[in-house]
């Protein structure tokens, strides 16, 4: 018996930057602390304001950036 069902993700704006180099990040995130590294993860900020770290291939996968319009 197959028990899984297909979903999709709201269109949900949500913000990201990189993480600062040289060394990993240190995130405190509603899981714990964890880890982003630079040149691997962005840093995703959700539609609570809680922050966490993403894989860039996963967000690559994942989101679509927005280009925001020069002020």
């Amino acid at each position: 018996m197959n028990d899984w069902k297909k979903c999709r993700k709201k269109p949900v704006v949500v913000e990201y930057r990189e993480p600062k180099p040289p060394f990993p990040e240190t995130i405190h995130t509603r899981e714990g602390v964890l880890c982003a590294y630079p040149k691997r993860d962005y840093i995703i900020k959700g539609v609570e304001g809680e922050i966490y770290p993403c894989n860039k291939e996963i967000f690559n996968k994942t989101y679509v950036k927005i280009r925001e319009k020069k002020k």
